[in-house]
């Protein structure tokens, strides 16, 4: 009987706390740099998150712009950065065992008078299949 209870106690637990599983869609944020060199990059992160439908619900925010300022702010942002992209409220995430951050350039893509980051398209990818799964 005591049993019963315990895992009577745990189903209730899980179904408050969603099973592990996030209620809703994930999110993907977006802040960038309006200028031309990112916005391919930016363009290419949005037609990732666009694979996932309503799955991923998607925010993007222009450093320069009220919005996009109180965003920078609420996460720290506040050294020239060309783009940041958050998973759930996360800029970096592990991946495959790893842990990626998902700021500045994309690998291959920096202009060389910015440090690209360590992450490329295929990290966002498998990073929204975590989080939509």
């Amino acid at each position: 009987m005591r049993k019963l209870w315990i895992i009577s106690v745990l189903i209730m637990f899980l179904a408050a706390c969603g099973g592990g599983q996030a209620d809703g869609p994930a999110t993907l944020e977006i802040i960038s740099l309006d200028h031309a060199p990112i916005r391919p990059a930016v363009q290419e992160a949005l037609s990732v998150a666009a694979e996932y439908g309503d799955k991923v619900m998607v925010q993007s925010y222009l450093f320069g712009t009220p919005e996009g300022d109180a965003f920078a702010e609420e996460h720290g942002l506040l050294e020239h950065t060309p783009i940041a992209i958050y998973i759930n409220g996360e800029m970096e995430v592990e991946v495959d065992g790893r842990s990626v951050k998902f700021y500045s350039f994309p690998q291959n893509a920096g202009t060389g008078m910015v440090a690209e980051g360590m992450w490329t398209m295929d990290d966002l990818r498998a990073a929204l299949d975590q989080a939509t799964n």
